[in-house]
């Protein structure tokens, strides 16, 4: 009985060790095929019969290869035969699957044909992938609503030059016997405009009150800065007597802290909301053609959900207020890696060169959104005619 037990092992590992072959260093499937097959246009036979090689440019020492019965006794090669016509289906296997890797849904038979290759050259070190540089975003729904409040409540910049020629824009001071520190609805203002400066401006005039500052923005090409006046609305207005080129005013609505000592005053400006009916998905991005977050609204520097902040790209790269975005954080430890997602948000207003984007998610507690991180449209708005 031992003996019958060994005669079977024996034969069983000499059928096994006849149909298989350990690979050497130096091996290509091209010089295996060649070698054992006698025809070295027949490796894409051999590479089918071996699903666990993923990519046929790459077999390394000690990998096993299954050579099939594409050989004799003799070493003459069987004829040609289609791996997935000669498998014998398994009675346990679904209905219309012959064999294992014979699936239509197989997950590497799409990408057969695209790694088919000379494998004859086998210096291998020229078959190194370039890493790719095109990113498929995953499918996520697009923002629900686009609020008219997004783009009021937008910061504006401006350079410093423009902004002190703007004569859109004028003085406001307290208008209380007693200023306090913040003005909140129901104070009084005086805000520089009259008959004799603007001949137009009547009592009930809405005013809006505008917090300027002085920022310094990092620039592109080196750690040097450009100055810009940032204007953000803080609140409105309305003009309750005339003078002639002073009037007073009264706080009716607030949004953020009142501070006149480094406010501006102008008439409300028109502006035209956007109304958004849907969103059109951009399918992919490529990492060179993403934007970069240059500042920050918020004084602490850190970027949380509802924070603005400024884009070094606008309207003329395809960044227009309304469309939603991506904020990316590159991986530098490996350039293969894809850049890694870290919030999302809406495009609130766009100049031709540049934009604001209002972030309305953040998926990480640990690691922060900053400055010079990557900005990529994912959504583009369909605008209501």
């Amino acid at each position: 009985m031992r003996f019958l037990k060994c005669a079977s092992i024996c034969l069983g590992l000499s059928a096994l060790i006849a149909s298989a072959y350990v690979v050497k260093k130096g091996d290509t499937l091209w010089d295996i095929s060649g070698e054992f097959l006698n025809d070295p246009f027949a490796w894409p036979d051999l590479w089918e019969n071996n699903r666990h090689i993923q990519d046929p440019h790459w077999i390394y020492p000690g990998d096993s290869i299954n050579l099939g019965d594409g050989i004799k006794d003799d070493g003459n090669r069987l004829p040609k035969t289609r791996p997935c016509e000669a498998a014998v289906a398994d009675s346990n296997l679904p209905k219309n699957i012959q064999a294992v890797g014979c699936d239509e849904r197989d997950a590497r038979k799409g990408d057969f044909e695209n790694m088919l290759g000379n494998l004859r050259d086998k210096d291998k070190k020229q078959k190194r992938k370039k890493a790719a540089d095109a990113y498929f975003y995953q499918k996520r729904p697009e923002p629900k609503i686009f609020n008219g409040y997004y783009q009021i409540l937008a910061p504006e910049i401006y350079t410093i030059d423009s902004l002190k020629k703007d004569k859109r824009f004028f003085s406001i001071r307290s208008g209380e016997k007693k200023e306090p520190i913040i003005h909140i609805p129901e104070s009084e203002i005086v805000v520089g405009i009259g008959r004799k400066t603007d001949t137009n401006v009547k009592k009930g005039d809405l005013v809006e009150i505008l917090d300027a500052r002085a920022i310094e923005v990092p620039t592109n090409k080196d750690k040097s800065f450009d100055r810009f006046a940032l204007v953000r609305l803080s609140g409105y207005a309305k003009i309750t007597a005339v003078g002639d080129s002073l009037s007073r005013a009264k706080i009716v609505q607030s949004f953020r802290e009142i501070k006149t000592d480094h406010s501006k005053a102008r008439l409300k400006q028109p502006l035209d909301i956007l109304n958004v009916s849907g969103y059109t998905a951009v399918p992919e991005v490529k990492l060179e053609e993403m934007a970069m977050i240059r500042y920050t609204m918020d004084p602490m520097l850190l970027i949380g959900s509802y924070a603005y902040v400024l884009v070094d790209k606008g309207a003329e790269d395809g960044y227009n207020t309304g469309d939603a975005i991506a904020i990316w954080e590159e991986d530098n430890s490996d350039a293969g890696l894809p850049p890694r997602l870290l919030g999302r948000g809406v495009i609130a207003r766009a100049t031709n060169k540049e934009c604001t984007v209002l972030v309305r998610e953040v998926y990480s507690n640990s690691r922060h959104i900053k400055l010079g991180h990557k900005v990529s449209v994912t959504h583009q708005a369909n605008l209501a005619q």
